[in-house]
């Protein structure tokens, strides 16, 4: 779920460790989780907000994203998780942020997360625009879908480059047809999931080529703060 803007400023002893919400549309859709990463960088460098570097060599920020965006696809639910070397205010932030960004990229909120937290997906819930697609033949396939025991779909391995063969039917949570569109929710666990994608391939389309008709709609997360996970 969405972070809320906030007011709160958290001590000086306690770890400035931010996450922040924001939406995607138009062409920043398109971008890559790295290009989206550097993007944030300059934001933040252009904001001359106080950034915690990584030691070493080459230090980097300490920005991060806990559920990267598939390429092509407008979100309503992003996150990115920034640390800060000094306290920060996270609706100034949000300002700041907004006026650095693109127009594409919409600030939403704020929150400062525990000493010790990390945050964990659990679900992420989706819609897809069936197009000039027939509703009433969806609606059907949803139906088949529903009351199947597996779903198997080919997924290349990104190491070794290997075609697979991945039963998706155990992270499909649910799914209905809502007018002109479908919505879905997809099951994280273990750090895995079903592609939006693979979730299309097995409604009917073609799965290289959908991803501008997908929106992610809301990620609904669990706090895990020193081993112990709560909902």
């Amino acid at each position: 779920m969405g972070c809320s803007q906030t007011r709160e400023t958290p001590g000086p002893d306690e770890r400035q460790r931010w996450v922040f919400t924001y939406s995607v549309d138009g062409d920043l859709r398109f971008l890559s989780h790295r290009d989206t990463l550097r993007m944030f960088h300059r934001a933040l460098a252009r904001a001359a907000l106080p950034v915690r570097y990584t030691e070493g060599f080459n230090p980097h920020p300490r920005v991060s994203i806990p559920l990267p965006l598939p390429v092509g696809m407008a979100s309503n639910a992003e996150s990115i998780v920034v640390e800060f070397e000094q306290p920060v205010v996270g609706e100034a932030v949000v300002g700041e942020l907004d006026r650095q960004l693109p127009a594409d990229i919409k600030m939403t909120g704020a929150r400062h997360l525990k000493p010790g937290e990390r945050l964990q997906p659990a679900l992420a819930r989706f819609r897809l625009d069936l197009g000039e697609r027939s509703t009433t033949d969806v609606e059907s396939r949803i139906r088949q879908i529903l009351e199947a025991a597996s779903l198997k779909v080919e997924r290349a391995s990104r190491k070794d480059g290997q075609v697979r063969a991945i039963d998706v039917r155990p992270y499909l949570a649910d799914m209905h047809a809502d007018g002109n569109s479908v919505e879905f929710g997809l099951r994280v666990s273990g750090g895995r999931t079903a592609k939006p994608a693979e979730i299309a391939q097995v409604l009917g389309f073609e799965p290289g080529s959908i991803n501008h008709r997908i929106r992610r709609l809301e990620v609904y997360w669990e706090q895990a703060i020193n081993g112990h996970t709560f909902s």
